[in-house]
């Protein structure tokens, strides 16, 4: 019984310490990032877009991969739209999975941070 109540507190102890130690490296590294991507958008620089994308990259829903997403901004001249959210800029989104997460401010860009860096994850879903 006692032994329980120690690893529990421990667990209570140790938790809040992680996810703060990963929001503070996430709220360092979050500029770094957003300058890169920001750019890379208004650029058109799909090399970099892809090079910075989640492995879990979602689509909004198709199960498309990021080049595939890339290739339907190009086939349907939609990188207006992308450029725009991302002039809007973003917040954040929480967490979720012991994740932080932004989001652009028109909630259609999303941002995780995973392995010690900020990856875009993909689109919002309808």
């Amino acid at each position: 019984m006692i032994k329980t109540r120690i690893l529990a507190i421990a667990l209570f102890l140790f938790v809040p310490a992680t996810v703060f130690a990963q929001t503070s490296a996430a709220n360092k590294s979050w500029n770094a990032f957003w300058t890169r991507f920001s750019t890379a958008v208004k650029t058109k620089n799909r090399k970099t877009i892809k090079a910075i994308a989640s492995k879990d990259f979602f689509d909004g829903g198709g199960g498309g991969t990021v080049g595939d997403w890339i290739k339907m901004l190009d086939d349907d001249n939609l990188w207006y739209l992308v450029q725009n959210s991302v002039k809007k800029g973003t917040m954040s989104h929480g967490f979720s999975e012991g994740k932080p997460w932004r989001v652009t401010r028109d909630r259609h860009l999303l941002f995780v941070y995973e392995k010690n860096g900020w990856r875009f994850y993909g689109i919002m879903g309808d």
